[in-house]
């Protein structure tokens, strides 16, 4: 009874993931030629909110002891890992996802509630994704410019670190010159990146 069990589990599982997919693979197309400009981590949590939500409608249809939306977490988690996320990361980044799904009031976050109302090919990705568009908090701008001095920063330390060793500085001291220089130059590139956030600059 419990391998059954166990096997029935793991269709619901594979079933929803495969559907999250092709859900997903639907709704792709739309977001082609918006010009959208989100930060990584916004694009992934985003998707992922989504799916949680797609998930979560389709494992309605079976009847299992664990509740349909806690499923479509449980099944993005597997997602997740199929993708290469290492189990621990996946469970701790979903549990994360779900402590951040719901407003105050119980509402479903937006992604979520797109997701479960979604339907192949109908858009609801990115017309959820389009209410984003102008928050600066979650533009793709500042986040370049941040990623482009880590480079610099590892040039000028190392430059530092060459010009300092030439003196009678010892090697450690013209090793913390650079490490001096290569941090001081990540601060000032932060400080940037943190104003743009503020002010909603685009570079």
């Amino acid at each position: 009874m419990e391998s059954t069990q166990l096997e029935i589990a793991e269709y619901v599982l594979s079933a929803c993931v495969q559907h999250g997919r092709e859900m997903l693979a639907t709704q792709l197309p739309f977001i082609e030629g918006r010009g959208f400009d989100f930060m990584p981590s916004f694009r992934e949590m985003a998707t992922n909110l989504y799916l949680a939500g797609v998930m979560w409608r389709y494992g309605e249809q079976f009847d299992l002891p664990t509740p349909p939306r806690d499923r479509g977490f449980i099944c993005l988690i597997s997602l997740l890992v199929a993708d290469g996320m290492a189990p621990d990361k996946a469970k701790k980044h979903v549990a994360y996802l779900n402590s951040i799904a719901r407003a105050p009031d119980g509402r479903d976050n937006g992604f979520v509630a797109a997701g479960y109302r979604a339907q192949a090919g109908d858009g609801s990705f990115v017309q959820v994704l389009e209410m984003f568009r102008d928050t600066r908090e979650v533009s793709g701008a500042p986040y370049r410019l941040l990623d482009r001095t880590k480079p610099f920063a590892l040039v000028l330390a190392i430059a530092a670190f060459a010009i300092a060793a030439l003196t009678p500085l010892s090697w450690s001291a013209a090793f913390g010159v650079g490490v001096v220089v290569g941090l001081a130059t990540m601060a000032i590139g932060l400080a940037i990146y943190r104003q743009m956030i503020k002010s909603g600059a685009q570079p």
